[in-house]
């Protein structure tokens, strides 16, 4: 019924207002293969949050989901935006869905390394700094992995 509202609200826009929209799966009731035939049919981006993924999976691997969303972007001629976060208390707690302080760089998805162009929102409570962490420890994982 909210997919239905959705539509009927989205056509009633201005062109230019629909050209600057994007979706995005959400980690309590849009999985990426709810959203996807939406973001084909409307030709609108799909924002993939690898946390919110993994908080709310469906059938597809976050290796699929992170390709098949990354398509949606083609209609934008612009890099894929996708999120990463990791959970305060780790994914063995009871509580993944809040946000720590830095990122874990196990859960940055491996694939994500092979796009020539992507935007990555970092979504950490340290901001700036998380960011710094994670490109030393992905850079120096790069460097492990290279020797």
């Amino acid at each position: 019924a909210a997919i239905g509202r959705f539509l009927d609200v989205f056509h009633g826009l201005e062109p230019g207002l629909r050209q600057r929209l994007t979706l995005e799966n959400d980690d309590t009731s849009y999985t990426v293969a709810d959203l996807l035939p939406l973001c084909r049919e409307l030709r609108l981006p799909l924002v993939y949050d690898v946390h919110h993924h993994r908080c709310l999976p469906d059938d597809l691997t976050i290796e699929d989901a992170s390709r098949l969303a990354a398509e949606t972007w083609q209609c934008r001629r612009t890099s894929p935006h996708f999120h990463v976060s990791s959970p305060k208390n780790g994914w063995g707690s009871r509580q993944v869905r809040p946000h720590a302080d830095y990122i874990d760089p196990a859960d940055f998805p491996v694939c994500w390394h092979r796009y020539d162009e992507l935007c990555v929102d970092v979504e950490a409570k340290a901001k700036e700094k998380a960011i710094a962490r994670l490109q030393f420890d992905l850079a120096a994982e790069r460097r492990s992995a290279a020797t």
